[in-house]
């Protein structure tokens, strides 16, 4: 068994979707962990979700509530969410209130009455929730920490992993934070008029846990962590062997500009105006990869796949059976209150389920979109192209162009430099006439015709025709179609 497996031996998996990347595997077993954050912003959940894992699973799990109410409060929050099964309550869970013993006797009454349930049920993991309860009977500092001291030595003796719910926010230098040996914190971000759910991991001894916010969900089924993809992804050193395969576009005239295509595991970029062809120069970029046996995938903001499937048929390009087989499948949120980790992990999880080879991302600006810091934009997408070419995914990746530009020569060289290859869509006037040209700006390890050819889409589809002479005006002012 090597080092890293029998490290892993030691480690408490949550049962929570992403959780249990954010922490490197788990939390390590048998110690004391804080859990805190305001009302309602998740900490019994995600506590008895874990427990109601382990308790599925045989585990023995302890709930020690120390507020003045009774548990049925709590059941029916609990009942709201999936993982609760009734069934185990009173049997691999069981309900104490400890309120009485600490309101009677303070800190030392409250001990007695925790280590003589953990001995009498010899749990495998404990809940307490109500810390508040313990700060509100106003101990002295020293109390306090000799109590932290003791409860951290008996949860370690009696081999049960320990959760505190605690109403606060903030890595503070109180006893509660410094004598536990793990402190997650859940919160709400606001951005105007939206709100997004996070947790930090301030620290987790013994774990090779993801620092920073990480953003989550809760939904019917419980509590769903995203791991903030740069940081997950600065583990993912693993990269699959460069291919010198060259994969083909399907677009006539193009394949020949480029010399027989795109290098697979690739990244292409394809930028122009609204409406000049870009979303339908993908839908055939699918296509090709559906005749070539290749399992494809859509991510998409802007267009539903009914009205994507249509805007095919109307160019000769017909999905609707790969999509009714499985072989292309698409994934589509509106660019509105959807979290862009979580777009990040339905795609790579779809990725890694399906083993998709081919994959269209028809809008990058709908990250943009969704992005709550703005500021993450460019590393998140330098961590997704990455996670990408580490699966070997030959990616189109669809950006739009605003209809006014008064040069597109000003582009940020910084965001060219995620993609090996450049298409430029734009429409012009040539000869009196209105087209669109395309023109190839890069294609790495590989060599391509530089020159601008006129595009046109037909009922058939797209076909690159003529070169537009050398002599022909490059139009300073983009006209909208």
């Amino acid at each position: 068994m090597s080092h890293h497996d029998a490290d892993n031996l030691h480690l408490l998996s949550t049962g929570i979707g992403g959780l249990d990347s954010v922490l490197g595997g788990g939390l390590p077993k048998d110690h004391l962990y804080l859990i805190q954050g305001l009302a309602g912003s998740g900490k019994t959940t995600l506590a008895c979700q874990i427990g109601f894992h382990h308790a599925s699973h045989g585990k023995k799990v302890l709930v020690l509530t120390l507020i003045a109410e009774s548990h049925a409060k709590l059941l029916q929050h609990l009942g709201n969410f999936g993982f609760f099964d009734p069934a185990l309550v009173g049997s691999q869970v069981l309900f104490y209130g400890g309120y009485k013993a600490l309101s009677e006797g303070g800190l030392r009454e409250l001990l007695s009455f925790i280590s003589a349930c953990l001995s009498s049920h010899q749990p495998e993991i404990m809940i307490v929730d109500g810390f508040r309860s313990i700060r509100d009977s106003r101990p002295s500092d020293l109390a306090l920490s000799e109590f932290m001291h003791s409860l951290n030595a008996l949860v370690s003796t009696m081999a049960c992993t320990t959760f505190l719910l605690s109403p606060t926010e903030g890595n503070e230098a109180e006893s509660e934070n410094t004598l536990v040996d793990g402190l997650i914190e859940l919160s709400q971000e606001e951005d105007g008029v939206r709100t997004i759910r996070e947790l930090k991991v301030f620290k987790a001894r013994g774990a090779n846990h993801l620092l920073g916010k990480h953003a989550f969900e809760i939904c019917t089924g419980g509590l769903v962590v995203y791991p903030r993809l740069e940081a997950a992804a600065t583990r993912s050193n693993h990269a699959s062997d460069a291919s010198d395969k060259q994969v083909r576009f399907g677009v006539p005239g193009l394949d020949e500009i480029v010399r027989h295509g795109f290098m697979q595991g690739s990244i292409t970029n394809v930028i122009g105006t609204p409406g000049v062809g870009k979303t339908i120069l993908g839908l055939h970029y699918i296509h090709q990869g559906l005749l070539d046996n290749e399992t494809c995938l859509i991510l998409g903001f802007f267009e539903s796949p009914q009205r994507l499937l249509q805007k095919g048929r109307k160019v000769g390009i017909d999905l609707s059976d790969a999509m009714q087989d499985g072989r292309l499948e698409m994934i589509w949120h509106l660019p509105l209150e959807v979290l862009m980790d979580r777009l990040a992990s339905e795609l790579l999880e779809n990725i890694d389920r399906r083993k998709v080879s081919r994959v269209l991302i028809d809008g990058v600006e709908g990250f943009h979109d969704v992005a709550m810091h703005p500021a993450r934009i460019k590393p998140f997408l330098i961590a997704l192209v990455n996670e990408l070419r580490r699966r070997n995914v030959t990616t189109l990746i669809t950006q739009e162009l605003p209809y006014f530009k008064s040069s597109y020569r000003d582009s940020d060289s910084s965001e060219s430099a995620l993609y090996e290859n450049i298409l430029l869509l734009r429409s012009t006037v040539v000869s009196g006439a209105d087209q669109r040209l395309l023109s190839v700006m890069k294609v790495r390890e590989s060599g391509y015709d530089p020159a601008h050819r006129i595009m046109k889409i037909s009922d058939h589809g797209i076909a690159i025709e003529n070169t537009v002479s050398a002599g022909a005006p490059f139009p300073e002012k983009q006209e909208g179609l």
